[in-house]
């Protein structure tokens, strides 16, 4: 197990450090000017004055608060979508009917990008905590639905007619049969939004919010701070990856008979 979670780690490091290292070398040779793309060890600096600075400078210190400014927004938008995405995902794959009311507008609702929400969530919530949930909640909400709802669906019928025959009444039927049958793809959809969450809360917060990390991208922007820029890139991108491993350590645990039925354990 340990030899195997090595070599996950050592594939997994490949692209991140060749990254590096053409980075380093651009910066080393100037292939692109500094002013437009700032060394890494230029990144590092500023990546420790934003999160331990102590001075007088607008990112000085504020890491911190910017991440669990966003990450306060995340946690919530995506909780909301999850709730809703599965309830009414289940409801919609079990209820044929109800998912044939639900589903055509679910999916006219779905191609409208977060941005063309934004004026109407600065009018109803304004600049600030709730608008930026909202934008988070309602496009983290679309994949966790439609897999739930797809899951759900694709329950062999067989399934369901033992459920029947050992007498279960319809919540038993979800609960005991339908619902756990349908966790792999409902996992699909929730790993996807977790990390969809990260690119909304940024959408939400350049454009509606006056803290985190969005806001630092935008203020950095304006002020052509490129390497604090990429800082905040960075920490997006761990923070997503964290999610994201939190999200396949629940679901490695939920689905311990999937995993020792699937293709790669084979």
């Amino acid at each position: 197990m340990k030899s195997g979670l090595a070599r996950r780690l050592l594939l997994g490091a490949i692209l991140p450090i060749a990254l590096i290292a053409a980075w380093s070398l651009s910066s080393v040779f100037e292939l692109i000017p500094r002013t437009s793309l700032p060394s890494p060890w230029r990144v590092v600096e500023t990546f420790g004055t934003w999160i331990f600075g102590t001075g007088g400078g607008p990112y000085d210190g504020t890491w911190i608060e910017a991440v669990a400014a966003s990450g306060g927004r995340v946690l919530i938008g995506f909780s909301v979508a999850l709730v809703l995405g599965v309830v009414l995902g289940v409801l919609a794959g079990f209820f044929r009917p109800f998912g044939e009311i639900i589903d055509p507008f679910v999916q006219m609702l779905r191609p409208i990008p977060s941005t063309a929400w934004v004026p109407l969530t600065l009018v109803f919530f304004g600049f600030g905590f709730q608008g930026a949930v909202f934008l988070i909640a309602l496009g983290a909400f679309f994949p966790i639905f439609l897999n739930t709802m797809e899951g759900v669906r694709g329950v062999t019928g067989s399934l369901t007619r033992v459920g029947r025959m050992l007498g279960s009444s319809t919540f038993q039927l979800l609960r005991h049969f339908v619902v756990p049958a349908s966790l792999p793809s409902m996992f699909i959809g929730i790993r996807l939004s977790v990390g969809l969450s990260w690119v909304l809360v940024v959408v939400a917060e350049m454009l509606s919010v006056r803290a985190g990390i969005g806001y630092t991208l935008m203020d950095a922007y304006s002020m052509g701070r490129y390497d604090v820029i990429i800082s905040a890139m960075i920490t997006l991108g761990l923070l997503g990856f964290l999610s994201d491993r939190l999200v396949v350590i629940i679901q490695n645990s939920a689905l311990t008979w999937h995993r020792e039925t699937s293709i790669q354990d084979a």
